[in-house]
């Protein structure tokens, strides 16, 4: 049986990325492993922050800090999608005084992961701002 080494054991526990896109361009798989989320009390407010990432959300609980982030990181994953193509804006460092707070404060870092599928229709349902559009026939007076 072999060893583990420290570095294969390091190695499984840093932050991974994956997207997939199938080859009708149009549907998307995304996996983020590992992710480091530092929660943190601004306030009267939780605020949580990815740290090997600029994203973040806040809430009144840590209950609700973590439902937002995960449910904008979603929303703003798909958005990049549609936008871009493509996840390259979107998985930048965040400032180097989050990393800074971050190193300060692991104590209050939780781990975060995110496996979920996407479908791009197109960029030109996102230039209008509704939903759809409803027909309606008038029928001509008497």
């Amino acid at each position: 049986m072999s060893k583990i080494t420290k570095k294969q054991e390091k190695s499984k526990k840093a932050p991974k990325a994956i997207h997939l896109k199938h080859k009708d361009g149009m549907h998307h798989i995304v996996g983020i492993g590992n992710l480091r989320v530092l929660i943190v009390p601004d306030e009267n407010t939780w605020f949580a922050q990815g740290v090997e990432i600029d994203y973040g959300a806040q809430g009144d609980t840590i209950a609700e800090a973590k439902k937002n982030f995960e449910h904008g990181f979603f929303e703003t994953i798909d958005l990049h999608l549609k936008m871009y193509g493509d996840l390259t804006k979107f998985l930048v460092f965040p400032p180097s005084e989050i990393l800074q707070e971050a190193s300060r404060n692991k104590h209050l870092m939780r781990l975060y992961s995110q496996v979920s599928t996407h479908e791009v229709v197109g960029a030109a349902e996102l230039m209008l701002p509704f939903a759809a559009i409803e027909y309606l026939a008038m029928e001509a007076a008497a």
